[in-house]
């Protein structure tokens, strides 16, 4: 009863989130619009303070925007899909592929050990993985090449994954609260994006049944570990 009842909740939140993040666009496509009115046709007649300020505005709805987009790709994982075999060897292939350019523009190495063939939701696992190699790209050190690689244990009931990189790390008091939405370790400046990626990651684990948690030190690296329930129980919604 009480996994029922938790099942409902996190459909009602689902849903809440998706109807606000849908609800939003309109108004901050209307904002956009007048901005760009302002821009095109009133230029000539404003200071450079008022520029300034359109300019600001601009940065800020397309924010808004990007965290817009993140809620809904959160609020739709998941969402009428099914378990299908899926060989996660030919997934992080797949992911080298479409990361090639952002791959050899950081000299990034990535290697994998021989991994499982696993029941999953294909297009989560798929996302999973790319945004942990994807944020082990990122976060590198200044000058810093980035090397990751990608292993897998089995246990009884589990695929306990691994994914390690010779990044920047994380302070230890924030292994924990790196997977919260819109949860930043760096001010926009120094790394772009959301701040939503991990709790995709943590959203697509769940929904294998699985956990998902992180063994990191400042300047020493990040191992993200996550665990795939081998017959998962949840259901598709």
């Amino acid at each position: 009863m009480q996994y029922k009842n938790l099942k409902l909740k996190n459909k009602e939140l689902e849903q809440f989130t998706y109807i606000a993040s849908h609800d939003l666009q309109e108004p901050l496509r209307t904002v956009r619009s007048m901005i760009s009115i302002l821009q095109e046709d009133y230029s000539s007649k404003l200071d450079d303070d008022a520029q300034l300020s359109l300019n600001f505005m601009t940065e800020a709805t397309d924010r808004m925007s990007e965290l817009i987009k993140g809620l809904l790709d959160y609020s739709r994982i998941g969402r009428g899909k099914e378990l299908i075999t899926v060989n996660t060897n030919e997934i992080i292939l797949e992911i080298t592929k479409d990361l090639a350019t952002i791959i050899e523009k950081n000299d990034a190495i990535i290697t994998a050990d021989d991994l499982p063939i696993i029941m999953a939701y294909k297009t989560e696992i798929r996302l999973l993985f790319q945004n942990l190699i994807s944020n082990a790209i990122k976060f590198q050190k200044e000058n810093g090449q980035p090397k990751i690689h990608i292993s897998a244990l089995e246990d009884n009931y589990y695929w306990k994954f691994s994914v390690k990189d010779n990044g920047i790390g994380i302070p230890e008091k924030d292994n924990r609260n790196v997977f919260g939405i819109f949860k930043r370790l760096h001010k926009r400046s120094y790394y772009d994006g959301t701040g939503i990626g991990l709790a995709h990651c943590e959203k697509i684990v769940h929904l294998h049944g699985g956990e998902i948690w992180v063994d990191s030190k400042v300047n020493q690296g990040s191992t993200f570990h996550f665990t795939i329930l081998k017959n998962s129980l949840n259901e598709p919604y």
